[in-house]
């Protein structure tokens, strides 16, 4: 059964969200639920291993300083950096003082990399996952873009999202922004619930009073710009040149074949074709598609 139906129920809706970039909540029948089991957390907490880049503490006022919760420990003699005191970190969420965020989750966590890379080679994009576990009524992090679009899936407790401005072009960035107005889009999401957040849209949520809130926030990356222009030029590379032209002469015939091949090649180019091209070369964690044949199967865009 396609991968996309446990975030909408149909894998068309889920298709259909990221063209039309509206927010949207769907109760799918069967959610993602059982890709954290309960407890994790705490096993990853006790194991001592958790450490940088993976995890980190964030509060609404930005993040928490790492010799909180990651002191110096000594292995083999040599002082090291970086691991996670999980009793620190617990005495963070009972105090309700910090969030915690387990970064880029799909690398380290067998089945959700295995669920991502179904996403992956179903949608031809870079997809990757993030954990969120924040104290009962405060905010994890302060309103933001993200340079993504995210479909949240809530594990447990409940959350209230408040979905602000969306970009009117494609000059904005990712990151914190000032309080926009009054939100576009609130709804408060429970356990099992997704909610699609387009991809720069200001958001920000709240847990509610009572419980723990736990999310799973799946980002669907999209090509940019660089994405584009990096796609151009490693088609314009694929030119075999001498490394080291010897003269003149041999310089001016290296030119003349790169700019004869990259005219044939651009004279062929569709648009279509580049944006493949950017999409193919911004996964960072995905089996590659043949980059040189720009023309092969594709995944759905």
């Amino acid at each position: 059964m396609d991968v996309l139906h446990r975030f909408t129920g149909d894998a068309a809706e889920f298709i259909d969200a990221l063209r039309h970039r509206t927010p949207r909540v769907f109760r799918p029948a069967d959610p993602p639920l059982d890709l954290l089991a309960p407890g994790e957390l705490d096993r990853w907490l006790d194991s001592g291993l958790l450490r940088l880049p993976y995890v980190q503490l964030v509060t609404v006022d930005g993040e928490v300083p790492l010799p909180r919760y990651c002191p110096p420990r000594t292995v083999l003699g040599r002082i090291e950096h970086g691991y996670v005191d999980g009793a620190a970190v617990r005495g963070f969420l009972a105090e309700g003082t910090a969030t915690v965020l387990l970064r880029h989750i799909d690398q380290w966590h067998p089945a959700i990399r295995t669920f991502c890379e179904a996403m992956r080679s179903r949608l031809g994009r870079q997809v990757e996952a993030f954990h969120f576990v924040t104290p009962p009524g405060t905010q994890g992090r302060p309103v933001h873009r993200d340079d993504a679009d995210v479909f949240v899936v809530q594990t447990a407790g409940t959350k209230t999202w408040h979905l602000y401005d969306a970009p009117g072009d494609g000059r904005w960035g990712p990151g914190a922004v000032d309080l926009p107005g009054r939100p576009e889009f609130t709804t408060r999401l429970e356990p099992g619930q997704v909610l699609y957040v387009p991809r720069g849209q200001a958001h920000s949520a709240v847990a509610a009073d009572s419980g723990v809130c736990a999310h799973l926030s799946f980002t669907v990356r999209e090509a940019g710009g660089a994405h584009l222009r990096a796609g151009l030029a490693a088609l314009l590379a694929e030119t075999d040149l001498p490394a080291r032209p010897l003269g003149e002469e041999e310089l001016l015939a290296a030119a003349e074949r790169l700019l004869a091949e990259s005219r044939a090649a651009l004279a062929t180019l569709t648009a279509e074709d580049l944006v493949h091209r950017a999409r193919t070369g911004m996964r960072a964690v995905a089996s590659p598609l043949d980059s040189r044949n720009p023309r092969a199967e594709r995944p759905l865009p």
